[in-house]
């Protein structure tokens, strides 16, 4: 597309419709904002994951996928629509996710997630009501389909039963021919055919189904019924509806509020390639939005995260772009000519970085679950339209304002002249005595907090109940009541969430063993009957079993590793010039610094480590590779144009002309995540502030690192072999 009034007509109406589209839709296809997925820790509801119990062996996958069709069938009859079910072959799981309903109120999801793992009770019945067979007395059932004489496709169920259940189904349809006996799965009535002649040799049909399908349910609700086990869940969580949405409000207005800054910021310091990268970000932010409500993607708290830092990191590729034009202006290049230069040389960095931090949300998206799943995929999407919006649409936005003829005073950009070299080798002791000072005081945080891994990591329980009444309550009193009643020691702490008015009261449940939903339901009990005047509503729960916590934290493991050596490998490939080898360990060697700020930040706060640790370190990892990349860039852009400098002044000179790239994109991204950090500490929403905290030091980190460490190091690595090539 060629740049000009026209074409920019054409992208202002695409902005435009696709603002609109993300806000209200399109026909019912295309859902927007308002028709969203959101994740149960927005709406409120429940997680569970099931698994058999009385059973000496793992389950077949008929039986896993029987299992499923009995919590599919339950929740139908709930009327619970809105589901997700899926199921684990290796360890027998069934993982069940749903919302509640936006008009509920009485709903008790201790019953519920203890009714739906029940062992199904399959009946076959007399008109009378008399049970005649049951589940156990059927080996299997298979659906079938055939054609007939006249060629038409008929459709039957088989039945097999066993020795015993041969006997008694042959008694049953002797005594039932030319009446009806009706399959029960529970109390549901799922078929009720007629008897046609008593049926012996232990095998029959079910004839007069409607298509494949029907047959293949009832097939199913057979087995399902005939499965030799039941269903138990320890893992489990659950969280209330109002809690859901005052958090994903307040994410959203940190969002708008992160938007405006960021605007607001790029106007001032770039002018008009400011306000033309607040216009793509619009863009972006919209399509990001249909990226997720289109093919509704379910959006957690995280996934809302990952795009208000996406938003912070789609600057990105705009400030290094207009850093470069200022400089080519500041060479007295021509405006428009300027501006083509500088998206050409800033295409590099801008690939390089995009990829680095795909990597890391394509490894998310692998080994995470729920919602750091969600994180990852908003951040890859951010990314690949970062990608298209960020070069592409604002480099042709800009050539068409300018070849208007109304912007080409240069008051409108930013020039960059006599660029000033700051002595950065020459002060390295005193960047890694910063390090090492910060080290320390990670240090002292370990010494003071210890280090503790979440129940996620571990397994245990956590209960969260909103209170009244609690003025006078006692927390010791109330954890040694809740231990003297359950027999399982209990921690409980009063808390007071100062934006929302509201006062908690959070239970957690010493060992590592999870707690079965009537547990729950006693301990609930336990609380309403304290004393009176005194309320307990459950909030939100959190139960995990240990060996679903080492499952969390083996994933976590691997993705952390992988990461990193993914990362090693590409910049080694991409930065051969700079002896790839000692580019690509220098850079990990910054990133592992940037790793253990962001542990110290976890240490220094006492936050225990969970899923949030892991999404944080593998963002900052991407992050900081970002900022390493653009001045490796840097580097091999200068070692072609100055062959004779020595490695100090080629640093000096890289650093110095990046410098202000990285302060600023660091800058935009850290008044996005402080923003978080800000809302979701005065509003008590404690999983998005153990996310953003360490977020936040760990961005710190990251531009310290790229400017400080990783170029030093490389630096430092390249002189000592050039000394040992000279004794040589």
């Amino acid at each position: 597309m060629k740049p000009g009034k026209k074409t920019l007509g054409i992208l202002t109406v695409i902005v435009i419709l696709a603002v609109y589209t993300a806000c209200f839709g399109l026909g019912k296809d295309i859902k927007g904002a308002g028709d969203m997925r959101f994740g149960i820790d927005i709406r409120g509801g429940v997680e569970a994951v099931f698994e058999p119990v009385g059973l000496d062996r793992n389950p077949a996958p008929n039986e896993i996928e029987a299992a499923r069709n009995i919590i599919e069938t339950r929740l139908d009859d709930k009327n619970i629509t809105d589901r997700e079910v899926t199921t684990d072959n290796e360890k027998g799981y069934v993982i069940v996710r749903f919302p509640w309903k936006s008009d509920e109120k009485d709903f008790k999801p201790e019953a519920a997630i203890a009714e739906l793992g029940d062992m199904a009770n399959l009946t076959f019945r007399d008109e009378s009501g008399t049970v005649m067979l049951e589940g156990r007395d059927i080996s299997t059932s298979r659906p079938v389909e055939y054609s007939d004489q006249t060629g038409i496709k008929k459709y039957e169920v088989e039945l097999q039963f066993t020795k015993d259940g041969a006997d008694k189904f042959a008694d049953a349809t002797g005594k039932l021919v030319g009446r009806r006996m009706g399959i029960y799965m529970d109390e549901e009535l799922i078929s009720n055919p007629v008897v046609q002649d008593k049926i012996t040799g232990g095998s029959a049909v079910i004839n007069g189904m409607e298509s494949y399908a029907s047959a293949k349910s009832l097939s199913d609700k057979i087995n399902a019924g005939a499965l030799p086990y039941a269903m138990e869940t320890k893992n489990f969580s659950t969280i209330s509806p109002s809690l859901g949405s005052n958090a994903l409000n307040i994410m959203v207005f940190s969002g708008v509020v992160a938007f405006f800054c960021i605007c607001i910021f790029m106007i001032a310091m770039y002018r008009l390639p400011g306000m033309v990268a607040c216009f793509g970000l619009i863009l972006q932010t919209s399509i990001q939005l249909l990226a997720i409500s289109i093919p509704q993607y379910t959006l957690t708290l995280p996934g809302i995260a990952g795009i208000i830092l996406t938003i912070g990191m789609a600057v990105d590729a705009n400030i290094i772009i207009s850093e470069r034009i200022g400089e080519e202006l500041g060479n007295g290049v021509s405006l428009t000519e300027a501006v083509k230069r500088g998206y050409k040389r800033a295409f590099s960095s801008v690939l390089d970085g995009n990829l680095t931090s795909a990597i890391v949300a394509i490894i998310l998206m692998f080994f995470g679950s729920g919602t750091m799943l969600s994180f990852g995929y908003t951040l890859l999407v951010g990314l690949i339209i970062n990608l298209v919006v960020g070069v592409w649409f604002s480099r042709t936005v800009l050539l068409s304002i300018i070849r208007e003829g109304r912007f080409h005073d240069l008051k409108w950009y930013k020039v960059k002249k006599n660029q000033k070299i700051y002595p950065i080798m020459k002060r390295k002791y005193i960047w890694f005595a910063i390090s090492i000072c910060m080290l320390l005081a990670g240090v002292l945080g370990f010494m003071k907090n210890g280090v503790s891994l979440d129940t996620q990591f571990t397994g245990g329980t956590t209960l969260k109940y909103e209170t009244r009444g609690a003025a006078d309550v006692n927390s010791d009193a109330v954890a040694a009541k809740v231990s003297g009643e359950t027999g399982r020691n209990v921690n409980v702490r009063l808390t007071k969430e100062d934006g929302l008015g509201k006062q908690f009261m959070v239970l957690t449940f010493a060992g590592q063993e999870g707690i079965s939903p009537e547990s729950q339901e006693y301990v609930t009990q336990i609380l309403n009957g304290y004393q009176g005047g005194f309320t307990a509503t459950l909030s939100e729960t959190y139960a995990v079993q240990p060996y679903m916590g080492q499952k969390t934290l083996h994933n976590a493991v691997i993705a952390m590793v992988l990461a990193a050596v993914l990362i090693t490998v590409y910049v080694w490939i991409r930065f051969s010039i700079l002896s790839g080898l000692s580019a690509g360990v220098s850079a990990v060697i910054a990133l592992i610094h940037d790793v253990l700020i962001v542990l110290c930040a976890f240490l220094i706060f006492a936050i225990p480590l969970n899923d949030a640790f892991v999404a944080v370190v593998l963002t900052i990892i991407g992050y900081s590779i970002n900022d390493t990349i653009v001045i490796y860039d840097r580097i091999r852009e200068n070692m072609n144009l100055h062959k004779c400098k020595n490695i100090d002044e080629l640093v000096d000179t890289s650093v110095s002309q990046s410098l202000g790239r990285s302060l600023h994109t660091s800058l935009t991204t850290c008044i996005s995540v402080l923003i978080l950090v800000i809302a979701s500490w005065h509003f008590g929403i404690q999983s998005i502030f153990e996310f953003s905290l360490p977020l936040l030091f760990g961005l710190v980190s990251g531009c310290f690192s790229s400017i400080c460490v990783a170029s030093v190091i490389w630096a430092m690595w390249k002189n000592a072999h050039k000394a040992e090539s000279k004794k040589r």
